[in-house]
């Protein structure tokens, strides 16, 4: 995760939930490319079994192949 000033959150994830502008969405290991604007709410990823939580307010998801 960043903000324009500098990256917050730097993690390989197994999950990541972030809140669209359109709702909620999850993102898995293997999931297509995709580039969302980002609405506000909270931002939940997991690695393992631990669950970790961020709030954002605005701004844009960008989702890389993972190869």
């Amino acid at each position: 995760m960043a903000t324009p000033s500098r990256l917050v959150i730097a993690e390989q994830v197994d999950e990541v939930v972030v809140p669209g502008i359109e709702g909620y969405f999850g993102v898995l290991p293997g999931h297509a490319a995709l580039l969302s604007t980002l609405g506000i709410g909270e931002l939940t990823y997991r690695i393992g079994r631990d669950e970790r939580h961020a709030a954002v307010a605005g701004g844009f998801c960008e989702s890389a192949t993972n190869k």
